[in-house]
């Protein structure tokens, strides 16, 4: 004997909840108390009370309600082990209060980012890549700047050693290129 709310009872029949509590109130469906003195119902007779004492309609869900066995009732909660429903078969839909539950989840997270990003905390990656490029390129300006600098405070140099200081500063920016691609 398996005792489940009633909107487990509902799932289980597949009609809303507020029809489980209607049928209860009708005296159509017998509550039962648990250890701690909660009402609860009884799947080994749900199906069975609900299908004798309810008039049921053309409608999908009272007919699937109407088509609940005992022995399906009884296999579900006897060896199935209670828990959260977050698979994601191919054969799995989930209900309403999951899909419900994980779209608010992932709207707050999205919130949550808006919020960063209008503090700051986040910016576009687009926007930082093109910073980084804009400062790499700066600084290499800069370093291919330097033996003409060097010329300009130091006016003994010649050809040569202005030859030689251009090839340092190509060859340590190559250098650099390479490593920051491989």
């Amino acid at each position: 004997m398996a005792l489940v709310t009633q909107a487990e009872a509902a799932r289980i029949l597949g009609i809303t909840a507020p029809a489980i509590s209607q049928a209860i109130r009708q005296g159509r469906l017998k509550t039962v108390l648990n250890e701690k003195g909660k009402k609860r119902l009884d799947t080994a007779t749900l199906a069975e009370d609900y299908r004798k004492n309810t008039q049921t309609r053309k409608t999908t869900a009272h007919q699937k309600a109407a088509q609940v066995s005992k022995e399906e009732l009884d296999e579900k909660y006897q060896k199935a082990p209670s828990g959260p429903r977050m698979t994601k078969t191919s054969e799995y839909i989930p209900d309403y209060d999951e899909s419900r539950a994980r779209t608010e989840h992932l709207k707050a997270e999205l919130l949550e980012l808006d919020r960063k990003q209008k503090e700051g905390l986040l910016v576009p990656a687009a926007d930082v890549e093109a910073k980084w490029i804009e400062i790499v390129t700066m600084a290499r300006n800069k370093i291919m700047g330097l033996p003409s600098k060097a010329k300009q405070r130091i006016p003994d140099l010649d050809s040569g050693a202005m030859a030689c200081l251009e090839d340092i500063v190509r060859e340590t920016l190559e250098d650099l290129a390479r490593e920051a691609e491989g």
